[in-house]
């Protein structure tokens, strides 16, 4: 029979990049949570703004923050087992 391969790799592929959108999008929802709950406490407040704004890293030190990886930790281990 033909060997059908190069669509196999480019399923794994697509596959792949679904998984990071779905990271993605769960990332940004959780996100949006957190923003409404965080504005939720400012207006009511349960959240003092100025002690929350003291303890802000300068514009500087953001630079320096690690990545969360989750989306290497996809692509690393799709490109382990992309060879026929």
């Amino acid at each position: 029979m033909f060997d059908y391969w190069p669509l196999q790799r480019l399923d794994k592929a697509t596959s792949t990049i679904d998984t990071v959108v779905a990271c993605v999008r769960r990332q940004i929802e959780l996100l949006r949570e957190y923003r409404a709950r965080l504005i939720a406490d400012a207006v009511t407040g349960k959240l003092d703004v100025r002690e929350a704004a003291a303890g802000l890293p300068d514009e500087g030190d953001i630079a320096n923050v690690e990545p969360l990886g989750i989306i290497d930790n996809v692509t690393d281990n799709a490109d382990a087992s992309d060879r026929p």
